[in-house]
């Protein structure tokens, strides 16, 4: 059987290190993503996310509030709430790029 590419030399011992030192990295990801704050800013609604993609707060100035159009605003809320989402998770997958840019891929193991 050929080894996976980047098995190293080690074997498997070394590739067992390298998913156990993830996984440390990853418990402490949750925690550090849950401290970022990712402010945005659509103009009339600012939202305040963390990295996981919790929305914190959102802000809406007044004169968007109108009860005539109730749908405009609806637009605008879900526009911030998307954009903040979308960055939260765009930061997750970099970071879980980072932990995870020298394990090997071993057949049967990834998705």
């Amino acid at each position: 059987m050929k080894l996976p590419k980047n098995f190293g030399p080690q074997g498997f011992g070394g590739v067992m290190k390298q998913m156990q030192d993830a996984m440390a990295k990853a418990q402490t990801l949750e925690a550090e993503l849950a401290n970022e704050r990712i402010p945005v800013d659509r103009g009339p609604v600012k939202a305040l996310f963390d990295g996981t993609g919790q929305l914190l707060t959102i802000k809406l100035d007044p004169a968007v509030v109108d009860p005539e159009d109730v749908e405009a605003l609806e637009d605008l809320i879900v526009g911030a709430v998307r954009t903040g989402f979308d960055i939260a998770t765009e930061l997750r997958n970099n970071r879980v790029q980072g932990i995870l840019p020298n394990v090997p891929d071993i057949p049967g193991l990834s998705g």
